[in-house]
C-alpha cells in the first residue's frame, strides 16, 4: 500500500458475546482498503478460535499471558501494544461501524496537529431503535462532564501512544474517558461532520451508556478519581472564554441557571460582543428570576444582531415577564 492508504489497526476487546461476528462484519465492510482487526480475548482461554482473516481482512486473536480475564483498561493496552497501524480505532463487540467509518476519519481534512479524529455516532437502545446521536464540535473542558464522542467514533494516531499515553489500570470502568483526557492532554481534536458508526448503548456492562447500562454508582466513584487526576488541564481548559460559554450553556441545559451566570458572566468579561455568551447569559438570568440583568443583556444583543429572531422572541418573553412581575408588585 503506497503512504495515503496508511495501515489502520481496528481493535477489539471481546468478552465473545454473540454480537461480535456481527461487528466483525462491519469492519470487514469498510471502504477502506488496508486495515487489520486485532481481537483481544479479554475472557481469557476460553474465547471462541477466530480465523486468521474474516470476509478478506487480516485478523489477530491476542490471548492475554499468563491466562486470565483482563479488566477493561488492561485488555485496552494489550490491543495498543499488539497494533501496527498507523490509526487506531477501538470497536466494542457489541458496537457497529458503517461502511464509510475509516475512511470518513483517515481523510478528513483539517490540521496535522489534529491527532485525534472522531466522528457521530447513532445511538441505539436494546432493539435497534434510533435513540439519537452523539458527538459534535466541543472543546477539551467538555471532558469534565462527558466524553467527547463515542468510543468507536474516535480514531487515535500511533504518536499518541509512542509518547506515552495508555490506559489507567485505576479506571476499571470509565477508562475510556480517562485516555481520552490523556490524549487531549498531548493534541487537539478534529470533527468529522457525518455519522459513521452505532453506539449500542443499552447493551454492555460498562455503567456509562443509556438504560440498563447507565450505573450512577460508577459517576460517582471514577469521575471524583478523573477531575483529580487531570486537575491542572482540567483548570487550564475550563479558563478559555468559549469553554466558558460551554459550560455555561450546559449548565443551563441541566436545570442550574446560577451556576450558568457565573461561567457566561466570566465568558462576557473577555468576549463583550459574542452573541452566544449575550444570550445565554440573558436567558440564564431570566430562568434564575434576574428579569432586569437579563433585559439588560438581550436588548444589547438584540442591538447588535438586530436580524436574529430569535434574540427578539428572548426580549419579548423577558419583558412580558418583567410587566407581569410588574403588576404583582403594585
Amino acid at each position: 500500500m503506497t503512504s495515503d492508504t496508511p495501515l489502520v489497526s481496528i481493535l477489539i476487546r471481546s468478552m465473545d458475546r454473540p454480537t461480535l461476528p456481527h461487528a466483525l462484519d462491519t469492519v470487514a465492510a469498510q471502504t477502506w482498503p488496508n486495515l487489520e482487526i486485532v481481537v483481544v480475548a479479554a475472557c481469557g482461554a476460553r474465547h471462541r478460535p477466530l480465523p486468521d482473516t474474516w470476509k478478506g481482512r487480516p485478523l489477530r486473536l491476542v490471548f492475554p499471558e499468563p491466562d486470565r480475564m483482563l479488566p477493561r483498561p488492561d485488555a485496552a493496552n494489550l490491543a495498543l501494544d499488539s497494533a501496527r497501524g498507523e490509526w487506531l480505532n477501538f470497536l466494542d463487540d457489541d458496537d457497529e461501524f458503517l461502511p464509510n467509518h475509516v475512511e470518513a476519519l483517515v481523510r478528513a481534512t483539517g490540521s496535522a496537529a489534529q491527532r485525534v479524529r472522531y466522528s457521530r455516532a447513532e445511538v441505539r437502545d436494546e432493539h435497534g431503535n434510533l435513540m439519537g446521536h452523539t458527538g459534535s464540535h466541543g472543546f477539551h473542558a467538555q471532558l469534565y462532564f462527558q466524553a467527547r464522542s463515542a468510543c468507536a467514533a474516535t480514531m487515535y494516531h500511533r504518536s499518541l501512544i509512542e509518547e506515552g499515553a495508555r490506559f489507567d489500570p485505576a479506571f476499571e470502568k470509565m477508562e475510556d474517558r480517562d485516555f481520552m483526557v490523556n490524549c487531549a492532554t498531548r493534541t487537539a481534536f478534529g470533527f468529522v461532520a457525518e455519522t459513521t458508526c452505532i453506539w449500542n448503548a443499552q447493551i454492555g456492562e460498562s455503567g456509562m451508556g443509556h438504560g440498563q447500562n447507565d450505573d450512577a454508582s460508577v459517576r460517582e466513584q471514577y469521575l471524583p478519581m478523573l477531575h483529580g487526576k487531570w486537575a491542572s488541564a482540567f483548570e487550564a481548559w475550563l479558563a478559555q472564554p468559549q469553554a466558558l460559554i460551554f459550560l455555561g450553556k450546559h449548565y443551563l441545559q441541566e436545570g442550574q441557571p446560577e451556576q450558568a451566570v457565573d461561567y457566561l458572566e466570566d465568558a462576557l468579561k473577555r468576549l463583550p460582543d459574542d452573541i452566544n455568551a449575550l444570550n445565554l447569559c440573558g436567558m440564564a438570568h431570566f430562568r434564575a428570576d434576574n428579569l432586569q440583568r437579563a433585559e439588560e443583556l438581550i436588548a444589547r444583543a438584540v442591538a447588535l444582531f438586530p436580524q436574529r429572531r430569535e434574540l427578539q422572541e428572548n426580549l419579548g418573553l423577558i419583558r412580558t415577564q418583567r410587566a407581569l412581575a410588574n403588576r404583582k408588585t403594585t
